[in-house]
């Protein structure tokens, strides 16, 4: 029973690490079962068999048969199964209830390219009237760099040059469509 314990354990906690490293869970699991079931009960049985929550509960089942195989040296075996297989269910069904939230209340949720609108920012690469430059802007505390291209140039001469403060006046298909900024407007 030690080695079923470890091969749960390992493959689950294999998978959890890719799922940390790479996002590699992301849409696989619970985003595939979740919108194409009906709903109702249906959709409750997909969230308990999605990817996420299998890969949570063999974690759990593996990693705690495997502390209480060891811990009890092997003598009570059904106990330690029984646990295991608790731990793996709450754990797994935990897992889906805190991801179900946050899926629920947008926590985490990456804001849009929209989010660039309003910011004010420099030209770090000129931008011409024909030709897309980068501007650097700050949102959240970090700096960006973006794809950049002119708006409403008919009074600049047809280009924003480098140091050119701009602000983001929309975004289209990730390029900002910025238009000079005034530096008098920067001091108020």
């Amino acid at each position: 029973m030690l080695a079923t314990y470890l091969f749960c354990a390992t493959l689950g906690g294999a998978l959890l690490a890719l799922s940390f490293f790479g996002d590699f869970l992301d849409g696989v699991g619970d985003g595939a079962l979740e919108g194409e079931v009906g709903g109702g009960v249906a959709d409750g049985v997909a969230k308990l068999f999605s990817l996420r929550t299998i890969v949570y509960g063999l974690f759990g089942f593996g990693a705690t048969g495997a502390v209480l195989h060891l811990l009890w040296s092997g003598a009570r075996p059904g106990t330690a199964a029984l646990a295991a297989g608790a731990v793996g269910v709450v754990s797994g069904g935990l897992a889906s209830a805190v991801f179900a939230y946050l899926k629920r209340s947008e926590a985490g949720r990456m804001p849009g390219e929209e989010s660039y609108v309003g910011l004010t920012g420099k030209v770090i690469v000129a931008v011409g009237a024909g030709s897309p430059g980068t501007v650097s802007v700050e949102r959240g505390g970090r700096r960006y760099r973006v794809r950049a291209r002119a708006h409403g140039l008919e009074g600049e001469g047809g280009s924003l040059p480098e140091g050119r403060p701009v602000v983001v006046v929309e975004m289209k298909d990730g390029v900002a469509m910025v238009a000079p900024l005034d530096a008098k407007l920067l001091e108020q």
